[in-house]
């Protein structure tokens, strides 16, 4: 099984790292792209944390090798689709490559785990209208001018929201739930 993982410079260091090891884990083939970059080229994280500011500060994260070209990929070798946060959707989601990519995972009704600012890959790309879902509550209005309704978590920690083929989150201290029922969508089965 093969899981697209979309990336960009300034994504969110844990929402690239935790998912790409828990699928990894489970045997799963995770595919990291950029657009524009091929495998083997880095992509800077960030590190985005509340120090008690009006709003969430960065720190330079770990870079990170790309496994795959994005303009090489076929999306039609993949069983879903991750779209962490960060900064990096906010510039992408006016690339109509990444807009046609996630789109055609909504098309085909396959798992999308998308957490964070990775919402507003998905409102760009249309594929919010008549859903709900959960976000970085400074992502509600994205959310909402694309035509879904926000789910508001008062905690980030234990809330995920899943709605059809779509598993969201507010944010990166709810990776462990959020990949639970992603994993469960792929119909992933884990014995021990």
């Amino acid at each position: 099984m093969k899981v697209l993982l979309l990336s960009g410079d300034f994504v969110e260091d844990y929402e690239l790292y935790a998912p790409l090891k828990a699928l990894e884990m489970l045997g799963i083939d995770v595919h990291v792209v950029c657009p524009d970059k091929k495998a083997g080229d880095t992509v800077q994280t960030a590190l985005h944390t509340s120090e008690g500011w009006q709003t969430y500060s960065e720190r330079p994260g770990h870079p990170f090798e790309l496994t795959h070209t994005f303009a090489e990929i076929d999306l039609a070798d993949y069983a879903g689709l991750v779209v962490p946060g960060g900064r990096f959707p906010e510039y992408q989601r006016y690339d109509q490559r990444v807009l046609d990519a996630v789109k055609s995972f909504f098309d085909r009704d396959l798992p999308v785990a998308a957490i964070c600012h990775g919402l507003q890959l998905l409102a760009a790309a249309g594929v919010l209208k008549g859903r709900s879902c959960s976000a970085f509550p400074m992502c509600k209005l994205d959310v909402v001018a694309g035509g879904g309704t926000y789910v508001d978590f008062e905690a980030f920690s234990k809330n995920v929201h899943v709605d059809g083929n779509l598993v969201s989150a507010p944010a990166y201290p709810a990776i462990g739930v959020w990949m639970r029922e992603f994993i469960r969508l792929l119909g992933v089965t884990i014995q021990f």
